[in-house]
């Protein structure tokens, strides 16, 4: 599997499009779509972290193909459960998670 497959992949099983994964990564959508189309081959260590942090995929697998998918050991059988359940909501519903974990990580660095 090309580097182009996998980050294919990231998106098709996150449901996200590449203008989207390229502005949550801060990255331009372009070279997302180079790298999906297989003319850009590599990506540096940092935005494979980047996506590692954003998406839970292995920054090495990312990288090289090798080892497992999925970061799993950084993410608990709860997370991953919200992360199953967020994949089956609509965009609406999705969008009102966001806003509430965004509304918790708010008041959470508010408080000392």
């Amino acid at each position: 599997m090309t580097l182009g497959q996998r980050i294919q992949a990231i998106l098709a099983e996150r449901k996200v499009k590449q203008v989207d994964f390229a502005k949550t990564l801060g990255i331009s959508a372009n070279y997302v779509n180079l790298l999906v189309n297989g003319k850009k081959t590599t990506i540096s260590d940092t935005l494979a972290k980047l996506i590692e942090e954003s998406y839970g995929y292995s920054s090495q697998w990312i990288l090289t193909g090798d080892g497992a998918k999925l970061a799993v050991d950084e993410i608990t059988a709860d997370k991953s459960e919200v992360l199953k359940k967020i994949q089956k909501m609509s965009d609406r519903d999705v969008k009102a998670v966001l806003a509430f974990v965004n509304a918790l990580d708010s008041i959470n660095k508010q408080e000392p």
